[in-house]
């Protein structure tokens, strides 16, 4: 007998579908090879995902994925092979998918279709509300917040579910976000955010190894970045004047709290005052070797080497002008530092390098040669896990000097963990930093690639696990809709609430553990959460926003808190009832392009001041939120000691913002309410694509502002909000330890 025959007036079913029939039923396996799927992300749970749903008998799969392979995915994304490096990941798992899904008797056989779609999902022109109507329901396997927002806002416009999931470690979690459902969407919790570390500490005062580790990758930037003010390092005339101005703020903010000074300690201040607006020793140096390195200068006739093979007296200029430049950084600035008193207070006073390691850099070779004269990771020995000497450092620094002029491409990409010259520089520069202010631990390249990158490494197994609830997840959602068609068709549609198709009811959030529970178990399962009437996507709840409104100006805003914190892809703007800036299909963006450099106080109608409220509408997401204004002048920050004290808010304008929270008040200083924030296992972590960020939990949240608005949409032909749930993004400026 074959084995896709039946013995009954059932369909026949291919034998690895057997078990899925027998468990559900042959309704709803009919419903699951008729229905049809979007999956956003085809990495670590991606892969999991597809296979799954391949041998559950889905046979009409979208796959978007922006992604191409690396050589780092292989050893968890089993989709991919080595031969495929470099190619789309949502195509070569598409392919490997196609071919494990269960082919039907010829006669019920329409063929099965995996398609891939090579692109970013915010691409409003391809993936948009009208889209995402065409499925039955979206899965997410994604590795970062904005895409996540941007689905998240799809699904809720389009009322299409979405199961969101998302792992970290061997922690997990499953979702299923609902609009008719009335769940929780993605948006309805703060997001765990990276801290923001203070300028003053990275650049003067570290105490940690991750402030030595950022202080590295901003060097990387300095020396070798597309735009040379890019990094934080970097010093002209505009950014010296206003560390000086900065500096005179905080001591008239000293002389008023301390009453009046002794005229030694004033004549202490004055000095450290005028230095502070001086330029330091190394940026001249670091300029010039930026110029003969090539970096920036892009060579006429296309790509062009500076250290050409066997151009001796050029690698000798180039090592030259290397060992002055770390000169320069190890020793010269931070003997300047010393003399200024700036480590006067500090328990271990910084000790520069030694200028018989800083000399090794001068003899430094690559290739072939006796070890000590090769940097470490050329050596016959080398492990990278080995902690690297100070002269170690030098060479490997010296050793990345040279291979930039060897290479053609100029200048470099932006720092990538898994570049190994941006990542052997960043190590040794910062455990450069570390010898100098007697930090500890010194990193190997293994640690500080775990810092630099934010990650911590993904688990396979919790993938696959993730994964696997999601495709149940799926089974739920589609049974619920399944039973709500029959009751329609039956002729149950009396206007009453439809319980069948409630998700609440059948779906769960169920937390992948890594220790078990009293009872056992590894999986606890909870109900789907209510929406956060506070949340601003799927509640339309008014926002708080509090900056000064006389320095900020309306690009600013909308490039810094619209679109990088709200997450706005095409932005109307209103003030006082009228438009002041607008994008989207058939939109002149000239028209308002007159109004972006302008301050927020001096816009059209009135301009945005204290107490204003900003209306954003965003038609491609079904979306719009009311902005209450508060205005701010004076921001403070705590100080880097441990003593809780404050001091002036030295980062930019531009950072300098609070959003939800509290109304704030005008004369207030910038610090943060506190509020318990809900206990998460890694709904918020990037999921699980290659590694993931340590995005450590605020210790101070803001709570979103209870109001909901009441302003009509502008879109016409729309029955309901459509709005989706979410919180806006909290940023903290305090430095953390990441353990």
């Amino acid at each position: 007998m074959s084995t896709n025959t039946s013995t009954d007036n059932t369909p026949a079913c291919p034998p690895l579908l057997r078990g899925i029939r027998a468990a559900l039923g042959q309704t709803l396996l009919t419903q699951i090879l008729d229905s049809k799927i979007l999956l956003v992300g085809s990495g670590g749970i991606g892969c999991e995902l597809l296979k799954n749903l391949a041998l559950s008998g889905f046979r009409n799969v979208d796959v978007i994925d922006l992604d191409t392979i690396d050589v780092s995915n292989l050893n968890r994304q089993f989709l991919f092979r080595s031969q495929h490096v470099g190619m789309p990941k949502c195509v070569v798992a598409s392919e490997a998918a196609l071919k494990m899904v269960p082919p039907l008797p010829s006669q019920q056989d329409k063929g099965a279709k995996y398609t891939p779609y090579h692109g970013n999902v915010c691409d409003n022109s391809k993936f948009n509300v009208p889209y995402v109507q065409k499925f039955h329901l979206v899965l997410n396997a994604l590795d970062n917040i904005a895409a996540r927002r941007r689905v998240n806002r799809l699904c809720l416009a389009a009322s299409v579910p979405l199961v969101e999931a998302g792992t970290s470690g061997y922690l997990g979690q499953v979702t299923v976000i609902d609009k008719s459902s009335n769940t929780e969407c993605y948006e309805c919790q703060p997001k765990p955010t990276q801290k923001v570390y203070p300028i003053c500490t990275i650049r003067s005062t570290p105490s940690q190894p991750v402030h030595c580790i950022v202080w590295a990758k901003e060097m990387y930037k300095l020396c070798f970045g597309p735009n040379v003010g890019d990094s934080m390092l970097f010093e002209d005339e505009e950014s010296l004047r206003a560390e000086k101005t900065a500096e005179e703020e905080k001591e008239g903010g000293d002389e008023g709290a301390n009453g009046q000074e002794s005229n030694g300690s004033a004549t202490a201040d004055k000095r450290n005052g005028e230095e502070s607006g001086e330029k330091s020793t190394y940026m001249d140096l670091i300029v010039e070797l930026r110029s003969l390195l090539g970096v920036g200068n892009s060579p006429e006739g296309g790509e062009k080497k500076v250290l050409e093979s066997g151009d001796d007296e050029k690698r000798k200029e180039v090592l030259s002008k290397a060992h002055e430049s770390l000169t320069a950084l190890f020793v010269t600035e931070i003997e300047k530092q010393i003399g200024m008193d700036r480590y006067k207070t500090a328990e271990k006073v910084p000790v520069p390098v030694s200028m018989d390691d800083l000399a090794k850099c001068s003899t430094t070779i690559t290739g072939e040669g006796e070890d000590h004269l090769l940097p470490p990771t050329e050596r016959k020995d080398y492990a990278p896990t080995q902690i690297w000497s100070p002269s170690d450092c030098i060479q490997e620094l010296a050793s990345c000097f040279l291979d930039v002029a060897a290479s053609t491409n100029q200048p470099l990409p932006e720092f990538d963990k898994d570049d190994d010259m941006a990542m052997r520089f960043v190590t040794a520069a910062s455990n450069l930093r570390s010898y100098v202010f007697q930090i500890d631990p010194i990193q190997s390249l293994y640690s500080a690639k775990g810092i630099a990158g934010n990650i911590i490494p993904a688990i396979a197994t919790t993938n696959a696990i993730v994964a696997g609830l999601q495709v149940i997840q799926c089974f739920h959602i589609l049974k619920a809709q399944l039973s709500s068609s029959l009751s329609k068709r039956d002729g149950n549609d009396d206007g009453a609430v439809d319980e069948t198709s409630n998700l609440k009811k059948t779906c769960r959030y169920i937390y992948c553990l890594r220790d078990k529970t009293r009872k056992g178990y590894y999986l606890q399962p909870t109900t789907l959460p209510e929406p956060n009437p506070n949340c601003f996507v799927c509640r339309n709840a008014i926002i708080s926003l509090t900056l000064n409104t006389q320095e900020w100006t309306l690009d600013m805003l909308l490039s810094r808190v619209i679109k990088k914190e709200l997450g706005f892809q095409e932005p109307t703007i209103l003030v006082g009832g009228d438009i002041v800036y607008e994008e989207g299909e058939d939109i002149d963006p000239s028209e308002y392009a007159i109004n972006l450099p302008k301050k927020l106080v001096n816009l059209p109608s009135g301009g945005v001041t204290h107490g204003s409220v900003i209306r954003i509408e965003d038609y491609s997401q079904d979306l719009e939120v009311d902005v209450n204004v508060s205005h701010k002048d004076k921001w403070m920050m705590k100080s880097d000691d441990d003593k809780g004290a404050e001091k002036v808010d030295d980062r930019e304008e531009i950072d300098k913002f609070e959003i939800g929270g509290k109304k704030p008040v005008a004369a207030a200083t910038a610090a943060d309410s506190s509020d318990g924030a809900k206990d998460n296992i890694a709904e918020d972590d990037d999921d699980d694509d290659d590694d993931i960020e340590i995005i450590v939990e605020d210790d101070t949240k803001k709570d979103t502002a209870a109001a909901s608005s009441n302003g009509k949409k502008r879109k016409s032909g729309t029955g309901d909000d459509g709005n989706k749930a979410k919180k806006a993004k909290v940023d903290s400026d305090e430095v953390i330890e990441i353990e």
